[in-house]
Formats: structure tokens, C-alpha cells, sequence
């Protein structure tokens, strides 16, 4: 966050979950995964991944489509061969988008990336 190194540990029911609730133990803001999705995209045991994450923050992290009303969750999709990596890019994505918005906002137009 803000250019420096954090470091977090957590435990949970798998490896992805255990480094999800890591990065939120970091990043300290409430989201709710909506959606986590996998997809192969090559075959064998060196197979590439892709990892889909849609997160919602708190309503002050969310925006509203301007013609429907509707509430515009925050995705993001990565690929890499480990399933882990992949998995917490991807989230960290999410986040970084979610933030982005509120500080566009909030701080005149800082990125508020990881």
C-alpha cells in the first residue's frame, strides 16, 4: 500500500482463502467476495489458469450505472500457472479498482493502488 512492504498470515480453509484473509488483514477494508471462478486455459500439469474475482465494498466504494441504477461491482481476471498467485492478483486487482474509484473521489483523483 502506498509503495511500501507489508507482510500478513493468516490461516483458512485453503490456500487461496488463507491469502485472501492475509491481504485483508493489509488492506483493512470490508469487501464481500460475490465471485471467485477458475479456468484453465491449457492442459497438463503446467496448465496456465485464469482466476476471476468480483468484489463489493461498502457503499461508499461503489458507484451506480448511470441509465439502470444498478450497483457496478469491481472484477478483475488474471492468468499464471500457479493457482495461488493468480488468485491473489487477482483479488488485489479487484481491490485496486474498488479503491481507485472511491479515491478518484475522495482524495482529487489519487490511485489509491496496493
Amino acid at each position: 500500500m502506498d509503495g511500501a512492504e507489508h507482510v500478513a498470515c493468516s490461516v483458512g480453509t485453503g490456500p487461496v482463502d488463507a491469502a485472501y484473509e492475509a491481504v485483508d488483514l493489509i488492506v483493512k477494508v470490508p469487501v464481500t467476495l460475490l465471485e471467485y471462478s477458475m479456468n484453465a486455459l491449457t492442459e497438463g500439469i503446467d496448465a496456465i489458469a485464469t482466476t476471476r474475482v468480483l468484489i463489493r465494498g461498502q457503499e461508499s466504494y461503489t458507484s451506480t450505472h448511470a441509465l439502470t441504477g444498478e450497483t457496478v461491482d469491481r472484477a478483475f481476471s488474471l492468468a499464471t500457472m500457479d493457482i495461488v498467485v493468480s488468485s491473489v492478483r487477482a483479488y488485489v486487482g479487484a481491490l485496486n479498482k474498488m479503491l481507485g474509484f472511491k479515491n478518484r473521489f475522495e482524495n482529487g483523483g489519487s490511485s489509491g493502488k496496493l
